[in-house]
């Protein structure tokens, strides 16, 4: 995160973010293998730094997550610290720690168990720490797999402050997972391995629980039954109304970038790359936008900040603040 975004994180409540980030050059070095093992670090620093991924999508040469970030507890015991360690460390790894650990006690260094802890325990419940270590853990599997070096990732990544309603989230949600429908890779996000929705369909537990809390927003969860019914039926409208206007496009003499779609439906905000939904700052409702930068510290408290609407042709609105930085 870059330093001035640091201003944006509100100390003692659960946050959401849409965080994005590009390979180097842009180069597709994702194969199935990549994907693959990055997926596994995912979930295993998901669960380590007590951060939630609610929606996911890998792509060729990037990826896009929207994380909730809980409040911090006030206390992390020691066994918590130590049983979340086991999702990143080796059984080996970890009793080095405790052995450690013992051997600067017996040096009369009582401090050091503590400071241990610690470092551990500012690890967790981080944005910043999340994304860093996920793509640190990366990248050194990558290099050493492909006998390479240097920087792989193209910046530190983007980051987008998100409103948790069910409406602010399902749209952010629902533009991850259409990004290989927008690609033209699938017609269907399903049929894409590689997204929230296609894992969840497929028994993936944590991707379900995703899903339920999104189409759930701040109410009781539904059940998985419903909850993937509601989910599917959003994006696959959106999905339906992509590949009508590609047919349509394809259909004409001109070429694609000239065409234009054929009525406000089909061209809705998700089917399209837009800047707001990657490269803004804050996204959600107009009132949740402009108040937002009441709490937050400088350099975005003033001056006065005003909302920007992105059309929609769904139920409610969404605003976002238009500077973008890059």
């Amino acid at each position: 995160m870059r330093t001035q975004r640091r201003a944006l994180l509100l100390g003692g409540r659960p946050q959401h973010f849409h965080v994005t980030s590009r390979i180097v050059g842009r180069e597709f070095i994702f194969g199935e293998d990549e994907k693959s093992f990055f997926h596994q670090i995912l979930r295993r620093f998901e669960q380590f730094c007590g951060v939630e991924v609610l929606s996911y999508c890998l792509m060729d040469n990037h990826f896009h997550l929207l994380l909730l970030i809980p409040a911090k507890p006030s206390e992390i015991p020691e066994e918590e610290v130590f049983r979340r360690m086991e999702y990143i460390y080796t059984q080996e790894k970890i009793e080095e720690f405790r052995q450690r650990i013992r051997e600067e006690e017996e040096k009369g260094n009582g401090a050091y168990r503590e400071e241990f802890l610690q470092s551990q325990r500012r690890r967790m419940y981080d944005l910043s720490e999340f994304v860093k270590e996920l793509k640190q853990r990366f990248s050194r599997w990558y290099n050493k797999r492909h006998e390479r070096k240097g920087t792989l990732w193209e910046d530190r990544f983007k980051s987008v402050v998100v409103e948790g309603n069910e409406c602010s989230l399902l749209h952010v949600a629902a533009y991850i997972e259409l990004n290989p429908v927008r690609a033209g890779i699938v017609k269907h996000p399903g049929e894409h391995r590689w997204t929230s929705y296609a894992e969840a369909v497929a028994g993936g537990k944590r991707a379900r629980i995703g899903i339920r809390k999104l189409i759930s927003g701040r109410g009781n969860l539904l059940d998985w039954k419903d909850a993937v019914r509601a989910y599917s039926r959003y994006f696959e409208e959106r999905s339906h109304q992509q590949s009508h206007y590609r047919q349509a496009v394809e259909s004409r003499a001109e070429p694609v970038e000239a065409a234009e779609p054929a009525s406000n439906e089909i061209s809705h905000p998700i089917l399209n790359r837009v800047r707001y939904f990657c490269e803004g700052i804050i996204l959600g409702s107009q009132g949740f936008v402009e108040n937002f930068f009441q709490e937050v510290s400088e350099p975005y408290r003033k001056p006065k900040r005003t909302a920007h609407r992105i059309i929609l042709d769904d139920p409610g609105e969404l605003y976002s603040y238009r500077r973008f930085r890059s």
